[in-house]
C-alpha cells in the first residue's frame, strides 16, 4: 500500500489517552517492532485542522521507551502518513508518524 504525506502545519493535536504497545499478534501479546528495532506504540489522538471539528484517528509510531503522555496532553506530531487498508471486506484508513511526543508547557 501507499502511504499518503499527511501536511500537519494548521493542525493541533491533544492525546486522547495512553499510549500502548502495538501488538504484532493478539493472541501471544508479542510487540511489533519496526525495520530499525524500535517498538511500535499506538496512541488515540484528537486531530484538529483549524476552526473545524476535531477528529480521533489512532497513530503508531515508533519509540524506545513509552512517552509520557494521557488525556489532554498537547502534542508535536512529526511525519505523520496516511495508508488505506481492507482485510476480510473491512477497510481504513491507517495513520502512522516517525515520532510523536508531548509539548512542554511552561509555567509561569
Amino acid at each position: 500500500m501507499r502511504n499518503i504525506p499527511v501536511d500537519t502545519s494548521q493542525m493541533t493535536f491533544i492525546a486522547a489517552g495512553s499510549p500502548r504497545p502495538k501488538l504484532k499478534d493478539r493472541t501471544t501479546g508479542e510487540i511489533k517492532y519496526n525495520a530499525d528495532g524500535s517498538p511500535m506504540w499506538q496512541l488515540k489522538v484528537l486531530a484538529q485542522v483549524e476552526d473545524n471539528d476535531a477528529e480521533t484517528v489512532l497513530i503508531s509510531f515508533p519509540a524506545a521507551h513509552a512517552i509520557t503522555a494521557r488525556l489532554g496532553t498537547p502534542l508535536t506530531v512529526q511525519g505523520l502518513s496516511a495508508m488505506a487498508w481492507e482485510a476480510n471486506g473491512r477497510h481504513g484508513v491507517a495513520f502512522s508518524a516517525s515520532s510523536v511526543s508531548p509539548i512542554e508547557m511552561r509555567k509561569g
